[in-house]
């Protein structure tokens, strides 16, 4: 009986061992492509009338994130305030960044759909419909009527 317990005392921290490891070896891989092409590759094909780069003051009164904090990042707003598009390329110094940028994202998004509910109902779905994608050392923040497209192009240009 004492044989049968630390065999199965010896497979259970086996198999904690196994999950405490595993991750390292699975964590996506950080891209090696320049912030410049990722933010041209993506932004091709897209209305910049739609997109217009704001600066760095924008990225803090919008989505309270300081930029200095980060490698590289890239804020694209129009200056309509009934229309709800907007997009953000980042690069993270390093991979504890992306839970507080995702965080910040989500959070401008609840307090955007809040904003359109009710008198804007089609920037309401496209804030909805937008899209949060963090990459490893990359992530983007899209919201407009071509989020789909624009995060496609995202992915490809981090190979």
């Amino acid at each position: 009986m004492n044989i049968k317990v630390i065999r199965a005392c010896k497979a259970v921290l086996l198999v904690l061992l196994f999950l405490m490891v595993a991750p390292h070896f699975f964590k996506p891989k950080n891209s090696d492509a320049p912030f410049e092409q990722v933010v041209s590759q993506t932004m091709q094909d897209i209305d910049q009338n739609v997109y217009p780069q704001r600066d760095n003051q924008a990225i803090k009164r919008y989505l309270g994130l300081e930029p200095a904090s980060y490698e590289n990042i890239a804020f694209y707003r129009t200056e309509d305030a009934m229309n709800a598009s907007e997009l953000v390329i980042v690069r993270f110094r390093d991979d504890t960044q992306a839970a507080p940028f995702e965080e910040a994202v989500n959070k401008r998004m609840e307090s955007q759909k809040k904003i359109y509910q009710g008198y804007a109902p089609e920037q309401e779905q496209l804030v909805k419909e937008g899209r949060v994608d963090i990459e490893a050392n990359y992530a983007l923040y899209v919201v407009g009527p071509q989020a789909r497209a624009i995060d496609k192009q995202f992915k490809e240009s981090l190979r």
